[in-house]
């Protein structure tokens, strides 16, 4: 049986001409998973991310999760796309070449932090959902889902090292776009595009992330082989 891992996955929000967008990265062609398709920034718990150092500079809470999970989530966003949670602000070019440290291996994420004196901010993280990846699948996780607002003064750019083409979407363009054939994405973020896709600015999607309750969702295989959820989680999780 595939291992469950541990991952996190954040869905960065801000508040564009149009409304509510989401910031989604295309993973490279010649990836060993889900090359070439849309996701948000996120990837699996990583030991580094248990370091109590690291942990040690975490400030706030993220919800009811191990802190690990928060750490990830913001390491991978820092790393896929470039925005930081902190609980301070830091000049973009500085910012800029600690990423690029971090992604050459010369710095690791809480060495990031240190630079600049700095703690995580996990409070600037809303926990929003939990899925777990079905039996069958090559590589399976225990996936919880975070929402957050871009922060201040930073700009969302892909790594194009994993990840290549960030782009800002409002959530239904993108599954317009999906609709068209023009890009590809998996089951997990096609359903949170639609869960988010009524709200209209970031206030709204971060309130009702705060009152929403967390829902394991663990999708099947149909009799056609497709993913699909319980039903009586279609509109409920």
């Amino acid at each position: 049986m595939t291992p469950v891992r541990d991952a996190a996955t954040v869905l960065v929000g801000r508040d564009g001409a149009a409304g509510l967008e989401v910031f989604l990265v295309r993973r490279h062609a010649r990836s060993s998973w889900l090359a070439d398709l849309f996701v948000f920034p996120g990837g699996a718990v990583e030991p580094a991310d248990r370091d109590p150092a690291v942990l040690a500079r975490v400030r706030g809470t993220a919800g009811e999760v191990d802190p690990a999970l928060a750490v990830t989530a913001a390491r991978e966003t820092f790393e896929e796309g470039g925005l930081l949670f902190a609980d301070r602000p830091i000049d973009p070019r500085e910012l800029g070449a600690a990423r690029r440290a971090l992604l050459a291996g010369e710095l690791g994420f809480g060495d990031v932090l240190a630079r600049f004196d700095a703690a995580l901010d996990a409070s600037q993280l809303r926990y929003f959902s939990r899925w777990v990846t079905p039996e069958g699948e090559p590589r399976r996780f225990d996936a919880r889902f975070f929402v957050a607002r871009v922060p201040d003064d930073q700009i969302a750019e892909a790594d194009a090292v994993e990840v290549l083409d960030g782009r800002w979407f409002r959530p239904r363009d993108a599954l317009d776009a999906l609709a068209r054939g023009e890009i590809g994405m998996i089951f997990p973020t096609v359903k949170h595009l639609e869960r988010i896709a009524p709200y209209r600015n970031v206030d709204d999607l971060l309130a009702f992330a705060q009152a929403k309750s967390i829902t394991v969702v663990r999708p099947h295989f149909d009799d056609a082989g497709a993913l699909a959820m319980a039903p009586e989680l279609v509109d409920g999780w």
